[in-house]
């Protein structure tokens, strides 16, 4: 660091006290003298973040974590001391420093990413992230720069794949569009533009809603509707979510009071509550006394907590969860898998109810591994006396698996997607009036034409079915729509050449069929289904990746019902055949061709030599033969007569005035004729040639030159 960097003697208390880098107030005055000090350096900005620092405090006390600043602080200074930089602790775990630019890429600096510390002979590993701003407006506070570094730093703070990013401009516009929807949050509340959606939850048996869960969209008068995911971080960020969590939870048990007091029917509804709420340690006491100004009974109230709460608060949690129970509440701990500490949290957190993503378990269908966990994680909690809710379920064969390790309730778009409160007000009347679940009309579907093997739910069938060799699935057709409803392992191996696990886009699952694949393959399943007999097809297919493959398909009918009809199909690959079927055509015609005419070169213009590619052999020229053909019609330019008036062999000789030709030509080719005398068996002959020239684009992107002779015409000439 340059020492030369002094401020006046008056300006005290510029040090942060553990870690002895500058504090903000410091690094603000610092960091001007050093960017006005050297006016031709780039400097950059970069704020620096520990990932879950407030983890290390739990685990380990806050000696330790002081430790790890102190830690990150000296490699910061044994990197940079001979640097002309500045370091500072601007808060908690936040780092800040001014470098010039060409440091970044520089090893010691990426080795101040990732920090060690031991635990007794235990040593573990903590990530850091960092934002960076290019600092191009030197005129600009030091203030604003942090801003725009630290903006940086939170887009890739959740992302462990990724340590750094530098500002751009359009997170600033997102910034400034958060602020926008900041500054319109009280006049949406005192308005009611956020509405309580409700998804409801159902019993796994039998698909009957016993529950439901409390969802908040924001209904903007101008922006439209505004997913939970954007405004509630930035809620939990500036403090709005306490305001909207409670507005949340007395809407809630307005419509629970309503609906008691006219005698219709209720469910309990759970209420999310924000991580950030377990600051406060009046929480549960003003959910209790919420729920008790409705004179909503306790039982109806269900309170979600997540399992990253408690890894930043544990001991508050436990607490929390102990006080809701002897307020009468029931608990439940959502995104349970997602975090660092699950099972620690299970013995520690007297919850009542587990609930578990599928999207924690993604893929269990076509992963062993993956459904054993599933199967482990709800017969542990059966052993603990805790219910399990899994929520995310999209598709039948989802259900029936889950049946058959018996998870108690299930929440997904398959049953139910999250409904305004009069819907689900109504459906709560549906049931109440003897017709069960909704579910029960649409969803029955083939339980009378498929045959056992496809039947969905059962797991040992199922896994037979994904370890089958070779790709197969299973289509349904509804009228003029073809969904691929199922596919077992050996599909993607087949499409993909690959084993590894595939990402979600290139997946096919429960997806339609889009041109132009579709109408052919609607028309053989029509065939099979008047047939009875099996069709077969081959389609040129665009994965996912959009590369396209050849396929061969053999398509089976199972059955039907009403207006929907399932499709058994066995695919396999055969690019590798119709590639060796295409070169043989390629061949065969390019043989044809090339017999049209007398002669045929490669021009390379980079060398200025025609190769021979073809001859009759008329004029004892060999294959392979060369020949320098940049000056061959000035060679022979008194035995020539041009044609075709106006074009001569200097397009040829001339590789731009060809280009500009051939650009010119709606064929892309270029046609010369030139009339030729010379000497022939002991006569003089005048013959008349014709000269195609075109450009070919190669398998590796580059271009040749081909140049095909042909004689028109030939006749003596009298001496």
């Amino acid at each position: 660091m340059d020492e030369s960097l002094i401020l006046p003697p008056a300006f005290e208390g510029v040090r942060d006290e553990l870690t002895g880098l500058y504090n903000r107030r410091g690094f603000y005055k610092y960091t001007e003298v050093l960017i006005e000090q050297y006016p031709q350096t780039s400097f950059c900005l970069a704020y620096w973040n520990i990932r879950r620092f407030k983890i290390v405090n739990n685990l380990f006390g806050w000696q330790a974590g002081d430790n790890i600043l102190i830690q990150l602080a000296n490699a910061m200074k044994g990197a940079l001391s001979d640097e002309n930089a500045t370091l500072g602790r601007v808060e908690r775990d936040n780092f800040i420093c001014c470098v010039p630019i060409e440091i970044i890429s520089q090893e010691k600096w990426t080795k101040m990413t990732d920090l060690s510390y031991f635990v007794g002979e235990v040593e573990y590993h903590f990530s850091c992230c960092y934002g960076l701003y290019q600092i191009t407006e030197k005129s600009m506070s030091v203030s604003e720069m942090e801003d725009k570094a630290r903006i940086a730093m939170e887009t890739i703070k959740d992302n462990y794949m990724c340590s750094c990013a530098w500002f751009q401009d359009s997170m600033w516009n997102t910034i400034l569009e958060e602020q926008k929807l900041s500054n319109d949050f009280r006049s949406a509340i005192s308005n009611k533009q956020f509405k309580i959606y409700y998804q409801p939850v159902c019993r796994a048996q039998d698909g009957t809603v016993e529950a439901a869960e409390a969802l908040v969209r924001w209904e903007h008068p101008t922006r439209g509707l505004i997913p939970p995911g954007i405004f509630v971080p930035m809620f939990e960020d500036n403090g709005f979510i306490s305001i909207l969590d409670r507005y949340v939870w007395n809407e809630v048990c307005r419509m629970l009071k309503d609906r008691l007091d006219k005698g219709l029917k209720v469910v309990p509804v759970s209420i999310n509550v924000s991580r950030v709420e377990f600051y406060k340690t009046n929480l549960c006491e003003e959910i209790r006394d919420i729920v008790a100004s409705y004179d909503v009974p306790a039982n109806l109230i269900k309170i979600e907590i997540t399992e990253t709460a408690y890894a930043e608060n544990p001991k508050q949690m436990q607490e929390a969860v102990s006080k809701f129970h002897e307020y009468g509440f029931v608990v439940l701990m959502d995104d349970f898998g997602s975090g660092y500490s699950s099972l620690s949290t299970l013995k520690d957190v007297p919850i009542d109810i587990l609930k578990v993503d599928m999207k924690f378990l993604h893929g269990f269908e076509t992963s062993h591994k993956s459904a054993i966990i599933l199967e482990a994680v709800i017969r542990m909690a059966k052993w603990m006396n805790l219910k399990v809710v899994a929520e995310g379920v999209e598709a039948k064969k989802e259900w029936d698996y889950l049946k058959s390790v018996e998870c108690d309730m299930l929440q997904g778009y398959y049953f139910y997607r999250p409904m305004p409160m009069e819907a689900f007000g109504e459906l709560l009347d549906w049931m109440e009036g003897g017709k069960g679940a909704s579910y029960q009309k649409k969803d029955k579907k083939y339980e009378n034409v498929a045959p056992d093997e496809f039947r969905l739910g059962n797991f040992q069938a199922d896994t037979l079915f994904y370890g089958m060799l070779g790709g197969m699935g299973v289509f349904e057709l509804a009228g003029n729509e073809l969904e691929i409803i199922q596919v077992n392992k050996g599909f993607y191996e087949v499409i993909y050449n690959t084993t590894k696990e595939l990402d979600d886009e290139a997946k096919v699952l429960n997806k339609k069929i889009e041109e132009p694949d579709m109408f052919v393959l609607v028309e053989k399943c029509r065939r099979a289904m008047e047939s009875r007999q099996m069709q077969q097809v081959q389609i040129h297919y665009r994965r996912r990746d959009n590369v396209y493959i050849w396929l061969k398909m053999k398509i089976r009918y199972i059955g039907s019902q009403g207006k929907r009809s399932l499709f058994y199909f066995a695919v396999d690959n055969i690019d590798e055949e119709k590639k060796r079927e295409e070169e043989g055509y390629f061949l065969n015609y390019s043989t044809a061709i090339m017999r049209f005419f007398d002669k045929v070169y490669r021009l390379d213009y980079e060398t200025g030599m025609g190769e021979v590619l073809h001859t009759k052999g008329a004029d004892n020229m060999q294959l392979r033969e060369r020949v320098y053909f940049k000056d061959f019609f000035t060679r022979f330019a008194a035995d020539i007569e041009w044609i075709d008036g106006g074009l001569t062999g200097s397009i040829i000789e001339n590789k731009a005035l060809l280009d500009r030709e051939l650009e010119k030509s709606v064929s892309g080719s270029l046609n010369i004729c030139y009339k030729a005398t010379g000497m022939a068996e002991g006569k003089r002959v005048a013959e008349i040639v014709s000269a195609l020239l075109f450009r070919v684009k190669m398998p590796d992107e580059k271009e040749e030159y081909l140049c095909c002779i042909k004689k028109i015409a030939e006749h003596d000439i009298a001496e």
